[in-house]
């Protein structure tokens, strides 16, 4: 069995990474747009709001690195 490269385990953590964090993302979004208890909407806007923070996180380091 061939052994994967640092590059190729550091290009495999980013992109799930930043798939994970979009996830998150739409998730949060779409309960604080669906939720009628305004406590909560605003507490999923907040989640959304710190997903969105990590995916542009996420996205530097990977243009730094130059996984594509």
């Amino acid at each position: 069995m061939a052994k994967l490269t640092e590059k190729e385990i550091t290009n495999y953590i980013f992109k799930f990474a930043l798939d994970k964090e979009m996830l998150r993302k739409e998730k949060f979004t779409h309960l604080a747009e669906t939720s009628r208890d305004k406590r909560m909407k605003k507490l999923f806007q907040v989640f959304s709001s710190t997903a969105q923070s990590h995916v542009a996180e996420i996205e530097q380091e990977m243009i730094k690195l130059d996984i594509k």
